[in-house]
Parts: structure tokens; sequence; C-alpha cells
């Protein structure tokens, strides 16, 4: 009995492998070492070149990666290997194959400070999107900005300043030289002493800025200019002026913490594993077509099989008829009626090869990427036979859904997005606060005709300038803060309602999983039967024709039922695989029913 003890132990058993499977896909992926990890940043030392180069992506495969052994015409196929080319060959599986790796560069993206954009099912929250380009949840990605006001004069300068946030978490390196000449006319002659200024400048300049995931910022440069000039009653002519600058901003509020400031590789990070089991739905997608169009095939090739066996028998018939007429024992109106069969039979042989010609076709679609020469004309042998109703036995409900809601990509998938959602949701709330942050500036100039004596002046401090302070900035009404935060939870609402959602209809695939294959099942049975019938009236009436006691007609209505059994019992076959491989998907089991790695087909080319 299928629901006996013994079985009951065994779906057990395979209930807690399959949460253990689980329960490991769930965790971080480790490092394919059979494909590169795009989300490592090329190595900057020594080759400080590298960062700046072009990382070098595999070419697209265009032909079979798994060869098709096409021998005289004809391709011998079994399941295994029939999925074995489809994870080699399907174009499907091949472009989805690029998404885990799209993912992991989303990732490098976020550890430079960049919002991810984004990969196939996994979603990166509007609030923190900052479009295709992308951008720092900082700010901007230049240096450290700021706006001085000028109140002095030609004795010396005064300023207001104001240092604002930016920045990336790479730090940016800036080096800058320029030689300038200008030629100027003047008005007065009192303080140049000459009606023209040419002034010649050489500036060389190196800058450095990074932000933290903190919400600090910091920057660093360093100057100096080389001037001569034409002008009368200058110090030094040429003279340098050097000079160092240092500068921070902290933000307090809005922008303020870690786990506001990465939020944005959380998000990256759930990409991982929602594209490693979203690759998985488009494989399991594959090999259910491919596993269905195996078993159609089968199906066909069966009705071929009973359709020229229907031929044989119906031209026999007809041979037979013709003995007998000429014998005197029968009349021209069997002989019609025999030959009509046999012209039927011959119809319904060319249906039962076109529609094998067209499983054929659908079949190699599947487990090729091109239609090339030989596979194109070759026809496919299959090794394997239907799998049979008591092979293997079918799960209780319980189990069943508990092992689909374990195992169903689409379970995995919508729990990253709401993951996502809620690791942006700290952002989510600080993102309503208004801006406040402290700010610090330290420069020194120098000023001498020699470049020596103006660099100790320089890092002397001799000329310092010191400024701190304190800026706050609130929108009135916070209007926009507000509809995002609000949109934000919303989203978070809709992510929670589709994972509700995607249980349910996962419950409801697996009862109509177990219904169609029990039915299924059944079918087969009884078309069995309905064969073994339809075989012993046709022999007894064929027996009976030939003691005299029947006709034409009545053989012809028994080999027609024979042909009819014979195509309900290939067709109850094929709904039978089709169900099991539908029950399969719909438990999540697709590559453990059929002995197929994971990792391997993932680490494919």
């Amino acid at each position: 009995m299928r629901g006996g003890p013994k079985h009951g132990r065994g779906f057990r058993r395979l209930l807690l492998i399959s949460l253990v499977c689980a329960a490991a896909r769930a965790q971080t992926p480790e490092t394919n070492l059979a494909r590169p990890d795009y989300s490592r940043a090329a190595r900057a030392w020594p080759w400080i070149w590298k960062p700046y180069l072009t990382r070098h992506i595999p070419e697209a495969l265009l032909t079979n990666a798994e060869p098709l052994q096409v021998r005289d015409g004809r391709l011998e196929l079994s399941i295994e290997q029939v999925l074995d080319l489809v994870l080699a060959n399907n174009l499907s599986i091949a472009a989805a194959r690029l998404y885990p790796s799209m993912a992991q560069a989303d990732l490098l993206r976020a550890k430079s400070g960049s919002s991810p954009r984004g990969v196939d099912q996994a979603v990166v929250p509007s609030i923190v999107f900052a479009g295709a380009v992308g951008g720092s949840i900082l700010g901007g990605g230049g240096n450290v900005g700021g706006t001085s006001f000028t109140a002095g004069g030609i004795t010396g300068n005064a300023s207001a300043v104001t240092i604002r946030p930016a920045g990336l978490f790479d730090p940016t390196v800036s080096v800058n030289f320029s030689v300038d000449h200008t030629s100027s006319p003047l008005n007065t002659v009192v303080v140049s002493g000459v009606p023209a200024v040419t002034t010649t400048t050489r500036a060389f300049s190196f800058g450095y800025t990074q932000a933290f995931s903190t919400g600090l910022s910091i920057s660093a440069s360093y100057g100096v200019n080389r001037q001569k000039s034409t002008q009368l009653h200058l110090l030094y002519n040429p003279y340098y002026t050097p000079g160092f600058n240092v500068s921070f901003a902290q933000q307090l509020l809005n922008g303020f913490g870690k786990a506001v400031n990465l939020a944005l590789i959380h998000v990256a990070q759930n990409e991982q594993n929602i594209e490693r089991e979203s690759f998985r739905a488009t494989a399991v997608t594959a090999i259910v077509a491919a596993e269905n169009a195996y078993w159609d095939l089968i199906a066909a090739k069966e009705a071929v099989s009973a359709a020229e066996e229907e031929v044989k028998a119906a031209e026999q018939l007809v041979e037979n008829n013709r003995k007998e007429f000429e014998a005197g024992v029968m009349s021209r109106l069997d002989i019609a009626t025999a030959e009509s069969q046999a012209a039927t039979s011959r119809r319904d042989l060319i249906v039962a090869r076109t529609n094998e010609q067209n499983a054929e076709l659908q079949l190699k679609t599947l487990i090729s990427k091109n239609l090339d020469e030989p596979l194109a004309s070759a026809s496919i042998q299959t090794v394997d036979a239907f799998p049979e109703p008591d092979e293997r036995p079918l799960p209780k409900l319980e189990e069943a859904v508990a092992i689909a809601r374990k195992n169903r990509p689409e379970v995995s998938i919508a729990e990253g997005n709401i993951k996502s959602q809620r690791d942006v949701q700290p952002f989510v709330r600080n993102s309503l606060l208004p801006s406040m942050n402290i700010f610090g500036l330290m420069t020194t100039d120098a000023l001498s005709n020699e470049f020596g004596t103006a660099w100790v002046e320089a890092v002397q401090f001799k000329y310092p300038l010191y400024a701190f302070g304190i800026n706050i900035s609130f929108p009135v009404r916070n209007r926009q803060a507000q509809a995002d935060n609000i949109r934000a939870q919303l989203e978070l609402r809709q992510s929670e309602d589709t994972l509700l959602r995607t249980r349910n209809q996962i419950e409801l695939d697996v009862q109509n999983g177990l219904t169609a294959s029990r039915q299924a099942r059944q079918q087969v049975i009884s078309a069995r039967e309905a064969l073994r019938l339809a075989e012993t009236q046709l022999d007894a009436e064929q027996k009976r024709l030939a003691a005299g006691v029947s006709n034409a007609y009545n053989v012809v209505l028994r080999q027609r039922d024979v042909f009819t059994a014979r195509l309900a019992l290939a067709q109850a076959q094929d709904a039978y695989a089709k169900a099991r491989v539908t029950l399969d998907q719909a438990m999540g089991t697709t590559f453990e029913a059929n002995h197929l790695n994971f990792e391997q087909a993932l680490a494919r080319r």
C-alpha cells in the first residue's frame, strides 16, 4: 500500500533531506571556482593599472557545448542524456546562467558606495535606487562640497565656510597640472607699476577624497603654484605658493550610521541568492519542457507503431478477403470494406508520422543551440520507456506541500526581496530626518621665491586657516521624504502579500499535481485493461471470420478498437509521465528527482 508505514518513513527521510538542502541554499553561496567571482575588484597592488582595464568576460558559446552524437542519420537519446543536453545547450538556461554573475557585479558596485542596478527578479527598493547610473547614499560622487563668501579686501581675506558630505566608499585621487600664460591691460599703474601685466603660472595639485559608512567624508589636498609676473614692486618674482588643505564632514541625523549607509550593500548581497534561485527556476522550466517533449515523442512513436500494425493488419485482411472471394466464400463487398479500412489506416499512419516529426523538432530545439546538419535531418530514437505507475509511490499531501515550501525557488526569491525591503528600513526611517552635519577645515599657505622655503613655511603652518561649524538643512513640510517613506512601507507590504500568494499557489500546484498523478495512474491501468480486452475481442472475431460465422466488417471494427486502445494507452502513459514531471516541479524537486547537480549546472558555460 502506498500509504503504509514503510513508505511513510521514506517520505519523512525525503522531507528531512529536502529541509537540509533548502537550508543550505539559503546560506550565502561559496565562490564557485569554475566561474569568476565578479564581486571582487581587480587587485590594485602591485599592478596599479589593473582596476582601469576591461575585465575579461568569456565569449558567448554559440555552438553546442555538449556534442550531439548522430550516427547513420539517427540520434539515440535517453532521458538522462536529454537533460544533460538541455543543461549544456539550452539557450534560456545559458542566458539565465549570467544572472548570478550580474548580481556579483551589482555587489561590486554597491561596495563602492554606488547604487546596485537590480538583476532579473532581484528588486532594488525604489527609495534607495538612484537611477541606472546610480549614486552614493551619502550624496554626490565628487569631493567634499562647500562654499565660501569673501568679505575682505586687498590686505587679506575672510570667508564663511560651508562643507557638505560627498564621495564614495572607494577613495578618489586626483592629480592636476597646468601652465597658464596671461597678458592683461590695466587702467592704472599705481599698484603694478606697468600699464600691462603678463603672468606665467605653473600649477600642480594632488587631492584625496573618501566617504565612510558612518556618514563621514574626508578630503585632503596639496597644491603649489609658481608664478612669474611683469609687475613691479613684487617681493618675490618668481614666487611659489604651496598649500595644504584638509577637511571633513560628519552627518549627524540624515545619513548617519552604518545601518543606513550599508543598506545598498545588503540589498546587493541578497541578490546573490535570489539570482541563484532565479537560475534554478529557469533551469527547471527548461528541464520540464524537455522531459515533456521526450515523453510526447515516445507517445508519438507509439502512435506510429500502432498505426503501422493497423496498416499491416488491414492489408492482411484485404489479402485474405480476396482469397476468400476467389474461393467463392466472400462477396466483393467484404473486399471493399477491407480496402476502405486499409486506406483509413494508411491515413492514420501519415498523421502519426507527421506528429512524430513535430515532436522530434520540438525536442531538438530544446537540446541544441542550432539545428544545423546532421541534427536537422536526423531521426531521434528514444532509449527509455514510459515510467511505470507503481515505480515511484506518491507522497502524502502534507509532506509534498512541506517539501515544496522549502524547495520552490519562487519562495526563496520572494523571501529575498522581502529581506531587501527590510534591510533598507533603517534608511527609510532615517530619510525623514533633517540634514545636520558638523565640519572642519584646516589649510595653510606660504609665499617665497624659493620652493624649499615656501614648503617649510607651509609645513610649519606659518599662515594657517582653521574653520569648523555645523550645517543644518530641513525641508519645510518634508512631503517628499514622507511620500518616499510611505511608498517604501507599502512596497514591503506588497512583497509580503506576494510571498503569501506564492505559498498559496504552491499548495494549489502540489494538490493539482497529486490529483493529476493519481488520475493518470488509474487511466494507465484502465487503458491497459481496455487494450487487453480489445486484443482478445479482435482475436476472437478473426477466429469467427475464419470459421465463417462473422464478416470482414466486424473484424475491421475490432481492429479499429485495438488501434484506438493502443493510442489511448500511449496517451495515458504520456499523461502519467508528464503528471509526475509536473508534480516534481510543484514540489521543487526536479533536480533531485532527475539526479542532477545544481552547482554543476550553474558552472557550465
